[in-house]
């Protein structure tokens, strides 16, 4: 198949939503990037510090992309070596881009080549000779890989996502039945969705993006005041700042913001339907820009240690408290929206 990466990425795509945006691109389904319609916050923690986390997401992301869009996402989770290898080579064959998850630290061309364990996702589009082709959209490239080091690489089981409970994961993306024509009450349904999450409704059917229930779980402007009191209390004790845990902070965070920013290309297909839809999204816009800036700083605290990350990690703590009153005002603003549509709208999570 003839693809190549894209020539420029949309703000907020992260190496997943680029793959997903690449194959839309690849099959010509225009706007491509405003399939991506969840934006929450959720907040869980298992009882130690370090698996306290905070994610803009609440249900699986096939059904994401399938609400009004009609795009489905195959997700093969797998622990046989042989079967993931001989299935990708099929879809090849079949025309199928596929998105793999693999462990950077057998990628030569990764920065974190033979230093860590991270997992991340890039397309294989082609397979000759035992050379798979591929494209990482993150980082513009276009190579190939041998077979054996894909194998290596597939195994995500030194990697975080091995808590998803399997060695192997990847993807496909059907956009045959593809729908882009978003209606006006398609604008108010998802807006109503996201706002009842903000609004801690609805938290014991929440699933995490992989569609696992998630446990202990709070939502909205709760789970920000948790998180908040949560950093307030690590700062408190320096011991408590290991790498580990400015990387994942680093990563949260950086979530959240290109949540809000994706957000802002659905919305752009209702600016004709309300006069207010633009106001909604120049306010998700700059709230983005808000956690980025949060993001960036919890990525500095990684190079420092000590007190010096110490009052690194306070003045993102100060960060985050003015970030709570801007998410207030997207609520306030979505109400004023939705008080202009009196129709019922049906949640639909699981």
């Amino acid at each position: 198949m003839n693809m190549q990466p894209r020539s420029e990425p949309k703000e907020g795509e992260d190496c997943f939503t680029l793959c997903v945006s690449s194959i839309l691109a690849y099959h010509k389904v225009p706007e491509f990037c405003s399939v991506w319609k969840q934006c929450g916050l959720v907040y869980t923690e298992q009882g130690t510090e370090e698996t306290a986390r905070i994610s803009p997401i609440y249900r699986a992301t096939e059904k994401d992309l399938q609400h009004i869009h009609h795009i489905y996402l195959q997700i093969y989770r797998t622990d046989d070596q042989s079967s993931v290898v001989s299935h990708i080579k099929q879809l090849l064959l079949q025309g199928e881009p596929v998105i793999v998850w693999l462990d950077v630290f057998d990628m030569k061309y990764n920065s974190l080549y033979q230093l860590r364990h991270f997992a991340h996702c890039l397309l294989l589009v082609g397979y000759t000779d035992g050379q798979f082709e591929f494209i990482d959209e993150f980082y513009h490239l276009k190579d190939t890989i041998d077979e054996q080091t894909l194998i290596n690489a597939l195994d995500l089981t030194q990697t975080e996502m091995i808590e998803e409970g399997t060695q192997y994961v990847y993807n496909v993306v059907d956009s045959t039945q593809a729908v882009m024509d978003v209606q006006e009450q398609d604008i108010y349904d998802v807006i109503q969705m996201n706002l009842e999450v903000m609004e801690s409704q609805h938290s014991n059917v929440l699933t995490t993006d992989h569609g696992r229930p998630l446990v202990n779980a709070h939502t909205g402007l709760e789970a920000l005041d948790r998180y908040i009191d949560h950093i307030r209390h690590c700062t408190a004790d320096v011991t408590l700042l290991t790498d580990n845990y400015v990387e994942q902070m680093y990563q949260d965070l950086s979530r959240i913001s290109n949540n809000r920013y994706l957000f802002t290309y659905f919305l752009q297909q209702g600016i004709s339907y309300h006069p207010s839809i633009e106001k909604l999204i120049y306010k998700y816009q700059y709230v983005a820009q808000r956690w980025k800036l949060v993001s960036n700083m919890a990525l500095k605290s990684q190079y420092v240690e000590g007190e010096k990350r110490q009052h690194m990690l306070i003045r993102i703590l100060h960060k985050l408290e003015d970030v709570r009153p801007l998410e207030s005002e997207l609520i306030e603003i979505s109400h004023m929206i939705l008080a202009k549509n009196d129709q019922e709208i049906e949640m639909e999570y699981l």
